[in-house]
């Protein structure tokens, strides 16, 4: 008999919506986390980038709506203005939604690129928004967010792709 080497991903079950509202609560808790100042401009933007998974891997259960108000959570957790975050939520949703089938047809490497533009952009956007309200300009240290979040690009669908079903475990041969 012949058994594949390894599980294959070519078709996956939808995800529950459990499991996606489940999994912005960590991103969300790592945000409220006390950060010092150096570390608080290179956090990775968790929020975004489960945003942009799921937008790219469920786009019938995240839609705009859904981007605008994690936005406004991200406002909340950062203490900036009212709106800013959501506008660049929003944004990058739209456009993970646009490219998504275009996104999925690369390997994970070539689909961090995608995500890395996807979150300057959305960094360029909030500093542009952030800029007409008056605020600095940020610094280089600020810039270097979007490198690092797309770095966990490439880990996200094994810490999320988990299988929950009881049923689906492998058993070893001796």
């Amino acid at each position: 008999m012949i058994t594949p080497t390894h599980e294959s991903t070519v078709l996956k079950r939808p995800a529950p919506l459990s499991r996606v509202a489940l999994s912005f609560l960590p991103a969300f808790l790592i945000m409220l986390a006390p950060w010092g100042n150096l570390w608080q401009s290179l956090r990775p933007d968790f929020m975004l980038l489960l945003l942009l998974y799921w937008t790219v891997r469920e786009p019938t259960l995240i839609r705009g709506r859904t981007a605008f108000f994690l936005g406004l959570l991200a406002d909340v957790a950062d203490s900036t203005t009212f709106g800013l975050h959501a506008l660049g939520y929003t944004l990058a949703h739209f456009l993970a939604g646009y490219y998504r089938t275009r996104i999925q047809s690369f390997y994970i490497l070539h689909q961090a690129f995608h995500i890395l533009l996807l979150l300057l952009l959305n960094q360029v956007i909030t500093a542009l928004a952030g800029r007409l309200l008056m605020y600095p300009w940020p610094t280089l240290m600020w810039w270097l967010q979007s490198p690092l979040t797309a770095i966990f690009w490439v880990l996200l669908p094994t810490w999320l792709e988990r299988s929950s079903d009881p049923g689906t475990t492998t058993s070893r041969r001796a």
